[in-house]
């Protein structure tokens, strides 16, 4: 697998996000949530709300699903300033 892909819809504030994982090099991956819109499409795929970089791809797929998971449930806001 090259990526991953998730919708997400924030239960607290109801607003949707998408958390995309990406490999950029042989041990460089990225993981960025962007905001997306009622349909789920990001609202602008230059500028993404939160990038984090990883050097392994076990360590990318778990900031991932570790992302989307918080997401779900967890107000965006805190988990954004918490990654800064």
């Amino acid at each position: 697998m090259k990526g991953l892909f998730n919708k997400i819809k924030n239960l607290p504030t109801r607003r949707r996000f998408v958390v995309s994982t990406i490999r950029k090099g042989d041990n460089a991956f990225e993981t960025a949530v962007f905001e997306a819109n009622f349909f789920y499409l990001p609202r602008s795929w230059s500028r993404p709300v939160l990038v984090v970089p990883a050097t392994t791809k076990d360590e990318a797929w778990e900031t991932h699903y570790l992302l989307t998971d918080r997401l779900t449930k967890e107000y965006p806001l805190r988990i954004f300033q918490e990654y800064s």
